[in-house]
C-alpha cells in the first residue's frame, strides 16, 4: 500500500505540481488549502508524511504546526515546511514550531522529492528496529489508588526472576508519583527525574543505561521521582517516547507504569507499546470508567489492539461486582483476578519487599507469576516472525 503524504498549501496549482512529482514515486497524495482542514485531514487519514506551506491566510503553518506537536495521534507525523521566508530567525520559528525539515520556496522538485524520500527511508528503518526490539508492556489503572504499581512490581520481578529469567526492564513512566524504589527496599532513587533534565532530542542510549538501577533478581529499573520538584521541566509525549526508544533497545521485555488514566503521554505510549494490562477493582463506578476507557484507547492503535484486563480486589466485600458481571458489562473477558490480601500487602509494604519475594507460596504471589506467565506467552508469540531479540552488549552510544 502506498504511503500517504499530506501537503497543505493555499495555492493549489502549487500543491498539484508537488502532487504529480511525488505520485510519480509510488506515493498517495492528499491535500489541504487551508490549517484547520489540514489538521482534519491529518487526524483522518494519519499520513506518513506532511508538507506544510508556513505563509497561509488565517491559521498559519507554524499554528498547525505547533497543534500538531500538541496532539498525541498526530505528533509523530513527520513534518517538512514550505516557505518563500528564508531568514534564519523564520527557519529556527520553524523547528521551534515543530517541523523536521525546512525547503525554501520556490521549490526545487527534485530536492524536495529527495528529502521527502530521506525521511520515509529512515521512519521505515525506525519501523523495522522497533520490529526487532522489545516486547513492551503499557500497565495503566483506570484511576488511581487500585495498586498499578504493586502489580507492575510483582509482575517485573516474577518475570526477571527464575524459572523466566527473562531480561526485563520496568520503567515508572509517572514523574512525581514514583514508589517502586521503596516497594523493592531500593531507596530513594529517580532516574526519571534526571532524565527530565534533558530535551527529547538530547536523549540517547548512553544516558538512559546510566540512570537504570539493578535490583538482586537481575530486574533494571527506572525509578521516577516521588514528589514533583519546583521548576520541573515539562512531562512531554515526545520525551517519554524518546526514552521509550533507547528503552526498548536495551532487554527483552520493557513494563511501562503509567499510572492512571490516559494522559497525552499515556495516548502516545500506548500508541507504542505492544500489549496493554488494565487494572480495575471491581465496583460499579470503576467498571463504568472501565467502559469509558477501553472505548477512549480503541482508538489509539498501538497496545491497544492487545489489552488484558486484570481486576484487583483490594479488600473482602459483598457489595462488589463478580467477574461474570464484569465481562458482560465490558463485552471482554477478564484475564486474572487478584485476591484481596490485606495483611500480606502491609507486611510487604513494612518490610520493603515485593509480596513474590517475601512470600511466594501466598494466593497473590501464585497470581502474579500466572498473569507474568501469560505476559511472556504472549510476547513470544509476538516475537516469532521477527526471531528472538538478543540482549543489546557493548558500547550503547
Amino acid at each position: 500500500m502506498a504511503e500517504k503524504i499530506l501537503i497543505v498549501d493555499d495555492e493549489p496549482d502549487v500543491a498539484r505540481l508537488i502532487g504529480l512529482v511525488l505520485e510519480r514515486n509510488g506515493l498517495e497524495v492528499v491535500t489541504a488549502t487551508s490549517g484547520p482542514e489540514a489538521i482534519a485531514k491529518a487526524a483522518a487519514v494519519l499520513p506518513a508524511l506532511i508538507l506544510l506551506d508556513i505563509m497561509m491566510p488565517g491559521m498559519d503553518g507554524y499554528e498547525v504546526c505547533r497543534r500538531l506537536r500538541a496532539d498525541p495521534q498526530l505528533s509523530h507525523i513527520p513534518i517538512i515546511s514550505l516557505t518563500a521566508k528564508n531568514e534564519v530567525a523564520d527557519r529556527i520559528a520553524g523547528f521551534e514550531a515543530g517541523a523536521d525539515e525546512y525547503v525554501s520556496k520556490p521549490v526545487h522538485l527534485g530536492e524536495l522529492s529527495a528529502r521527502v524520500n530521506g525521511i520515509l527511508n529512515r521512519t521505515a528503518a525506525i519501523r523495522a528496529a522497533l520490529a526487532r526490539s522489545a516486547h513492551v508492556v503499557g500497565i495503566l489503572g483506570v484511576k488511581g489508588g487500585l495498586g498499578t504499581t504493586t502489580l507492575a512490581v510483582n509482575l517485573a520481578v516474577s518475570c526477571a526472576s527464575p524459572p523466566h529469567a527473562v531480561n526485563t526492564i520496568l520503567a515508572e513512566m509517572l514523574p512525581g508519583m514514583g514508589l517502586a524504589s521503596f516497594m523493592l527496599g531500593m531507596g530513594h532513587m529517580e532516574g526519571l527525574g534526571m532524565l527530565l533534565r534533558s530535551s527529547p532530542g538530547e536523549i540517547n542510549a548512553r544516558l538512559v543505561e546510566n540512570w537504570l538501577a539493578t535490583h538482586s533478581t537481575g530486574l533494571r529499573l527506572l525509578f521516577a521521582p516521588l514528589l514533583h520538584q519546583e521548576n520541573t521541566p515539562a512531562w512531554t509525549p515526545a520525551l517519554a517516547e524518546a526514552i521509550l526508544y533507547h528503552l526498548r533497545r536495551m532487554a527483552d521485555l520493557v513494563l511501562l507504569d503509567l499510572g492512571a488514566g490516559l494522559t497525552p503521554v499515556n495516548r502516545a505510549l500506548i500508541g507504542l507499546v505492544n500489549h496493554v494490562i488494565l487494572t480495575f477493582d471491581p465496583h460499579p463506578l470503576t467498571v463504568t470508567l472501565l467502559e469509558r476507557t477501553l472505548k477512549a484507547i480503541s482508538t489509539i492503535g498501538g497496545g491497544a489492539n492487545h489489552i488484558d484486563l486484570v481486576m484487583i480486589n483490594r479488600a473482602p466485600s459483598s457489595q462488589t461486582m463478580t467477574v461474570q458481571m464484569v465481562q458482560e458489562a465490558v463485552n471482554r473477558p477478564v484475564t486474572q483476578v487478584l485476591s484481596p490480601a490485606p495483611e500480606a500487602m502491609f507486611l510487604t509494604a513494612q518490610h520493603r519487599l515485593p509480596l513474590v519475594i517475601s512470600d511466594p507460596q501466598n494466593m497473590v504471589s501464585t497470581q502474579y507469576q500466572e498473569l507474568a506467565q501469560k505476559v511472556l506467552v504472549h510476547a513470544a508469540r509476538a516475537r516469532r516472525a521477527t526471531g528472538p531479540l538478543q540482549p543489546v552488549t557493548g558500547p550503547l552510544f
